[in-house]
């Protein structure tokens, strides 16, 4: 089978080829008349001291909100917290929760 050999020589000279390139895969693409995901497919199959390293994404920073201290009165119950989101969404606890149960519900509620 000579003939699947080349062919696939070919394609893993083609993933070296981009790799090299810095180029975007749908140019490359584009410019040697292949998909973007035959490039993405070969590069795979490269040995694996060929293969690119994955750049690890720094973790997200969390924005601070500003936050208001409100003393509670006799009619609300006291005790209670509320926290008002940016998107003007409100959490109101009255009881004791976990703090997983309460990073729960405000990550739904987030946009």
């Amino acid at each position: 089978m000579p003939a699947l050999d080349d062919r696939r020589n070919q394609r893993l000279d083609l993933a070296r080829r981009w790799r090299d390139s810095g180029v975007k895969a749908r140019v490359f693409a584009q410019e040697h008349a292949v998909t973007p995901w035959t490039l993405y497919y070969w590069r795979q199959r490269l040995p694996a001291p060929e293969r690119p390293r994955r750049r690890r994404k720094p973790p997200r920073r969390m924005k601070l909100a500003p936050v208001h201290v409100v003393g509670s009165s006799a009619k609300d119950g006291g005790g209670g917290l509320e926290i008002v989101l940016a998107s003007g969404d409100r959490v109101r606890v009255f009881e004791e929760i976990s703090a997983e149960t309460l990073r729960r519900v405000v990550q739904v509620l987030r946009p």
